[in-house]
């Protein structure tokens, strides 16, 4: 960026701070949520929020956790090992993951890696089907998976130790942290898992080799009230991770990865009248080395620096109409094996406007981006949803979303296209959600048309290289139900989801590989005085492995068993017992990659 332009910002932002008074705080979501607009701008989609004891409970991986609570599938090479999600029929790179409200993709391969990411250093964590390019950016055409910090300023200290053990010789350990006065407030996560990873591969004499891993996550943020109308919030978090990479079935490995990711986020937000502004540093670097004989000293490496300035201006007219402008620009610069020293420097406008009307409430939005390598197109969002009664509510969204083109794409040195366009999608939504009592369940219809698919296909001089190619038509059906009631004196809990999802190539008018057509998952859990029982189930349909659909991997039924047993209430001591795949399943999501049997886990859980 110019740094002309600095001076402008500051003035432009010292100015509304010196002609607006602030006379009472009332923007509690906007001091306590790190991702606001995560609420603010989904008008017409569907956020599902996953509850705090449900984190708990679950597996650290987020893989893990949104197997059996989400509709998404995953391509998993096996435990620990590398994982990827596809939404809606999406790739791996149409899905964003989006830390307190910045979006994590890898700058390299356009995908996070699921197993990379340790659900227990976070408050929250939502996810967000449908497109969300206009303000996550890059990658939000199937959906948005958010993961959050968020603040409370109520005088109070919370603590929660967790430490565990299982099958494979894995050890699970946590600790997070919640402090506050009536000015500060601070959050701080660390969390870490190990494991040998030797798994015996069901129904042969194999074992899971090269598989063993190691990752630790620390996580730290702080909000701080400058005075009655400026605050300030800092997040920080920081991510290393080393394992051998298991071979298939029938070919070994010895190879090794270790990542190192850091990420750091300063938002200065102040409250001026009718006037909420926020201006946001961001830093980012994701670091790899890849060792295709960890005996050796030879590797392959990928190192990324993201550099992140936004401000966002919004004014509220009344507490039912709020008009937001939003300027970004981001400098990202790489390097690595078989990657030019290249740098990409991306700005964006943005305007959002949203307005409630009694039952009716509706939202639009546009945002444009200038690129250095690559021309963006204008993204729009429009969505509304309706009231009909206190039992239905009627939603509907259209969207058009973008995924740039990856480091990798552009400039490979062994064949990057810098002539890439950005992937395009054009999509909409019918959501319906119905309210009975202790019983809710929300229905949507999608369709996705996606323009410009970029794959890596075999040149004339055998030399793969990244082009514009597919056309893709996905659409289908989501469902999230949930269900609460009492059995006696005693909670029972049930919520599952189910996906009906098709994903074709109009080209050769096929299912893509790797995408179910069906998928179930449920959960149910029961508490009798301090016990508690869990049980997790899940129904993967079979997936296609070759483009012409002549191969495919059978489908597979997953049930996980947890109980737990409350040994005081102050501290509060809970023991917990699981069994992971009851009934020893052989499965796999990827083929000749065998996933583990039966398996076990305990872990110890204080709160104080």
């Amino acid at each position: 960026m110019n740094r002309k332009i600095y001076p402008f910002i500051f003035l432009f932002y010292c100015c509304f701070s010196a002609v607006s008074q602030n006379n009472s705080i009332n923007w509690l979501d906007e001091v306590r949520l790190s991702d606001v607009k995560l609420k603010q701008n989904s008008e017409g989609q569907f956020v599902k929020e996953l509850d705090d004891s449900l984190i708990q409970q679950s597996e650290p991986l987020l893989t893990s956790l949104l197997k059996f609570n989400s509709p998404f599938f995953f391509r998993e090479n096996g435990y620990g090992m590398v994982s990827s999600a596809s939404v809606r029929g999406t790739g791996a790179s149409q899905t964003a993951v989006v830390w307190n409200g910045i979006n994590i993709n890898s700058q390299f391969t356009g995908q996070t890696d699921f197993n990379t990411i340790n659900t227990r250093v976070f408050e929250n964590i939502s996810l967000k089907p449908g497109g969300g390019s206009v303000v996550y950016g890059s990658g939000a055409i199937g959906g948005t998976i958010h993961l959050n910090n968020d603040f409370s300023f109520d005088s109070r200290s919370k603590n929660s130790l967790q430490i565990g053990y299982g099958s494979f010789d894995t050890y699970q350990a946590a600790y997070n942290g919640n402090f506050s006065t009536e000015k500060t407030s601070v959050n701080i996560g660390i969390a870490g898992i190990s494991s040998e990873n030797d798994y015996k591969y069901t129904r042969t004499e194999k074992r899971n080799e090269n598989g063993d891993f190691y990752n630790v996550s620390l996580n730290a943020s702080i909000a701080r009230w400058i005075d009655d109308s400026n605050i300030l919030k800092f997040y920080s978090n920081y991510y290393k991770g080393d394992r051998g990479f298991s071979g298939t079935l029938n070919l070994p490995s010895n190879s090794k990865y270790e990542d190192r990711n850091s990420r750091n986020l300063l938002e200065w937000k102040s409250f001026l009248g009718n006037f909420i502004s926020s201006l946001k540093l961001a830093w980012l670097q994701e670091e790899f080395k890849y060792y295709e004989n960890q005996d050796s000293d030879n590797f392959s490496f990928g190192d990324a620096k993201t550099g992140i300035v936004k401000y966002d201006l919004g004014y509220e007219f009344s507490s039912d109409m709020k008009l937001n402008f939003i300027a970004d620009y981001s400098n990202i610069k790489g390097e690595g094996s078989g990657i030019e020293n290249d740098e990409r420097k991306v700005g964006g406008f943005s305007a959002l406007w949203s307005h409630h009307i009694d039952k009716f409430s509706y939202q639009l939005s546009l945002r444009q981006e200038i690129a250095s390598n690559y021309n963006s197109p204008l993204l729009f969002s429009a969505g509304g949803s309706y009231q009909f009664s206190e039992n239905y509510l009627l939603r509907i969204n259209s969207s058009r979303n973008f995924r740039i083109p990856t480091f990798n794409d552009l400039f490979w040195q062994a064949g990057g296209n810098k002539l890439l366009k950005p992937e395009t999608s054009l999509q909409g939504e019918i959501g319906n959600e119905f309210t009975f009592d202790n019983f809710q369940i929300n229905l949507t219809a999608y369709y996705i048309n996606i323009d410009d698919l970029i794959r890596w296909i075999p040149g004339e001089d055998e030399l793969w290289r990244p082009v514009n190619t597919t056309n893709v038509h996905n659409y289908g059906i989501e469902a999230f139900a949930g269900w609460t009631t009492n059995i006696g004196d005693n909670p029972l809990n049930i919520s599952g989801n189910y996906a009906f999802t098709r994903s074709i190539d109009q080209e050769t008018e096929k299912q893509l590989i790797y995408t179910p057509q069906h998928k179930i998952s449920l959960t149910a859990g029961y508490k009798i005085e301090d016990f508690y029982i869990q049980l997790q189930s899940l129904y993967n349909g079979s997936i296609y492995t070759s483009s012409d659909n002549n191969y495919k991997l059978d489908s597979y039924k997953l049930v996980n068993l947890g109980v737990g047993y409350s040994i005081s209430k102050k501290p509060e001591i809970l023991l917990d017992f699981q069994i992971n795949n009851l009934f020893n399943e052989n499965y796999q999501s990827l083929p000749s990659r065998i996933m583990p049997g039966r398996s076990y886990k305990s872990s110890l859980i204080i709160k104080f």
